[in-house]
């Protein structure tokens, strides 16, 4: 008996616009986990649409993503040109449902936290993880706190990585991380922006 495909309609949070506007970002890292395929389990920290999430399960072998983002306010100041919450989604509550739906389809494989890094940190024992990849919010103050809260959660030869680096829109990002690693920080420059360094 032959198969018949079934088509799942899958929301898409973004609308199109943040998958186009991040694409250098997510071809550089799913390039670097298909590369690592020893890096199983870990967090991003700031889902936003889920793009980068639903790229990285689609596209290599990690086995387990949780995604953390408190969606609300005044933690979003630096992405207001890239949604428009109220028009399109309702607002924050709107924004979550449809980006846990979309990434409903990959099951036990993605489990968003609604909350923030601070408040979610604790729930992940020290070294418990393959990688962390800070992408929340891009001030100095609150990137340099995300490495310290994360930072101890992946296991030694894992990965903390993160988003923005030497980004002319958030230079507080690179002097946060360079303040945390110095020389051992490996730095990709735009279009693709992410920073990583081995434990």
């Amino acid at each position: 008996m032959a198969k018949t495909s079934v088509k799942i309609n899958v929301p898409d949070p973004t609308r199109g616009k943040t998958r186009l506007t991040w694409d250098s970002t997510y071809e550089w890292t799913v390039k670097f986990f298909q590369e690592h395929p020893e890096l199983k389990v870990g967090v991003e920290i700031g889902v936003a649409g889920g793009q980068h999430i639903k790229a990285l399960v689609e596209n290599t072998s990690i086995e387990k993503i949780y995604g953390v983002d408190p969606y609300c306010g005044d933690c979003w100041d630096d992405m207001k040109g890239y949604f428009d919450l109220d028009t399109d989604y309702g607002g924050f509550d709107g924004l979550y449902v449809e980006v846990k739906e979309m990434l409903s389809v990959y099951g036990n494989k993605v489990e968003l936290i609604r909350k923030k890094s601070l408040e979610a940190a604790p729930e992940f024992e020290d070294e418990t993880l393959d990688f962390v990849f800070i992408d929340a919010a891009h001030d100095y103050e609150n990137c340099f706190n995300d490495i310290g809260f994360w930072h101890h959660r992946v296991r030694k030869g894992g990965y903390v990585m993160g988003h923005d680096w030497d980004h002319a829109g958030y230079p507080g990002v690179q002097k946060a991380v360079v303040e945390h690693y110095g020389d051992k920080v490996i730095g990709v420059p735009g279009p693709v922006h992410v920073w990583y360094v081995q434990v």
